[in-house]
């Protein structure tokens, strides 16, 4: 990195940000010594807060969370600043502005760790039980599973027998099981009886169980309460008016089958949370009886594994609603992919809305659909987002004080960071004159946000997302298609030209194509200026 960029002066001008009382240099912060050096250093000036900039926070966040939690700082508030794939690699031809861009982003980094405040993490016990709904041969199986495991199993079936299918495609298995579940001792039997409600959130679920001859909405009428369930496996076979209302009573995805799809997590440790609701046999998708036992051994094994744990610990950033601000639209409960969202009445009929800290993700589509800014996310809230944007454009307003057009990049974490960092290593040459802002979801941003990039000067807007179907946070791509396809109509009433806004899906895994993206980009939002 020296030959390229000037060490001294990043260090003289990060020792001059706000708040800012020690900036210093090593030849390698990860190394042995360096981490040490770290440690004192955060000890004897007392830090409360760190950033480092070197090379990939992907790749060094947790050694460096590791160094700063031994030294007694919270790991969280390690802030790392890639300056080598960012800066100085694909920039070689271009020191001064290689340096520009260096200085640039380590103050971006340093405004959004100063500004970002943390929750405690939160806990929950999981009670050792398990509700399984459906006695077909997946439910019957799931349930044996979790009996023969020493786990309380009450299992539910609407029918006033248990066998489902198995009845008539396998009448001898449908005979053994049924009567191994009414011979288990830690199996409760509730035939002809259905789900009309349900609460709680993880490890402690809790359900309304009304008898299958009563009103559908008549509590008073032998409804009973159960709970808690520290796990639930729904095995209710294929999908009808009476699954999809358990469905939705169970704040699960449904597609256009009314099947439950798998979500597929791909979060870190600590960012999701285990919800302990599981689907086995026809509610996930159509199958036979072999193929239903199969999936129920899976559904119940993984159930068996979240009940042994015990406990369950979140400590990711969360989206906090203000019931001052908040309308009750309901919009956030439509949006939020993780079913995180409760909508709650309050005196006069208004309904609040309310998020499970446990199941919230922190990807901010809720904050990106509020239509009065009711929601924020620790850490990036929008005048923190905003912050950085007025360091990465500073002197934009000021044509006299500009001495380079600036091009704005949200960079989803997942996707167009992890590209960015790639082409990096692979020292692919792109335009230095970019600013990239890390988001840890696209869905996050908000029409007004991009909107303020162009209000503050810039050149342009490159927004970079995962593929369609491919988003971490399940839907945080299809937000931020929304906020574009706004922000698209209304530029366009402006007159601005529309090679000045873009948004791109960028595989993680092709460094070429990000650089070909943002060049091309660069060249087209430039030009156009002239």
């Amino acid at each position: 990195m020296a030959s390229i960029l000037d060490t001294e002066v990043l260090v003289e001008a990060a020792g001059g940000l706000p708040g800012a009382v020690y900036a210093g240099r090593a030849n390698y912060w990860c190394s042995a010594n360096g981490r040490e050096r770290l440690g004192v250093t955060i000890r004897t000036e007392k830090l409360d807060r760190v950033v480092i900039a070197g090379c990939s926070p992907r790749t060094h966040r947790r050694l460096f969370q590791e160094a700063t939690s031994e030294a007694g700082l919270n790991p969280d508030l390690v802030g790392l600043v890639n300056i080598r794939e960012g800066c100085a690699w694909p920039h070689q031809g271009e020191h001064p502005a290689a340096n520009g861009r260096a200085q640039d982003q380590i103050a971006m980094e340093a405004a959004h760790i100063a500004a970002l405040t943390l929750r405690p993490s939160v806990e929950a016990s999981i009670t050792p039980t398990a509700l399984v709904i459906g006695g077909g041969p997946a439910g019957i199986t799931a349930a044996l599973e979790l009996a023969d495991a020493d786990i309380e199993v009450t299992l539910l079936e609407r029918a006033n027998t248990l066998g489902g299918s198995a009845l008539t495609r396998a009448p001898q298995l449908a005979t053994n099981l049924v009567a191994a579940v009414q011979d288990h001792p830690r199996i409760t039997l509730h035939l002809n009886s259905h789900v009309t409600h349900a609460d709680g959130s993880v490890g402690a679920y809790g359900v309304d169980i009304t008898p299958h001859t009563s009103c559908l909405t008549d509590r008073a009428f032998g409804v009973t309460h159960h709970g808690p369930f520290g796990a639930i496996i729904v095995a209710t076979g294929a999908p009808d008016p009476e699954t999809a209302d358990l469905i939705r009573a169970l704040r699960l995805p449904q597609d256009v089958q009314g099947h439950v799809p798998e979500l597929r997590v791909r979060l870190r440790p600590g960012s999701f949370v285990e919800r302990g609701i599981y689907v086995c046999g026809g509610a996930h998708y159509p199958c036979d009886v072999s193929e239903a036992r199969f999936q129920a051994y899976s559904a119940a094994s993984r159930a068996l594994r979240h009940l042994r744990r015990e406990r369950v610990t979140a400590h990711g950033p969360v989206a906090q609603v203000d019931p001052a601000t908040c309308n009750g639209c309901g919009d956030c409960f439509n949006v939020c992919p993780f079913a995180a969202v409760t909508m709650t009445e309050r005196p006069g009929g208004m309904s609040l809305s309310v998020i499970d800290p446990l199941l919230c993700t922190g990807c901010g589509n809720c904050i990106s659909i509020c239509p009065v800014g009711a929601v924020t996310v620790a850490g990036w809230t929008s005048a923190q987002l905003e912050g950085q944007m007025r360091i990465a454009l500073a002197g934009a307003q000021s044509p006299a004080a500009r001495t380079q057009p600036i091009v704005l990049i949200f960079a989803c974490e997942w996707s167009g960071y992890a590209a960015a960092e790639l082409a990096g290593a692979q020292k692919l040459s792109y335009p230095a004159n970019v600013r990239m802002i890390r988001l840890d979801c696209s869905g996050r941003l908000q029409p007004g946000l991009i909107l303020k990039a162009f209000e503050l000067g810039a050149d342009g807007v490159l927004i970079l997302s995962c593929a369609p179907k491919l988003c971490h946070h399940e839907r945080g791509n299809e937000r931020a298609a929304a906020a574009f396809e706004q922000v698209e109509a209304i530029t366009g009433l402006l007159g601005l030209p529309p090679n000045r806004l873009q948004l791109a899906w960028t595989p993680p895994d092709d460094g070429p194509a990000f650089a070909e993206l943002v060049t091309q980009f660069v060249e087209g939002a430039i030009g156009s200026r002239k």
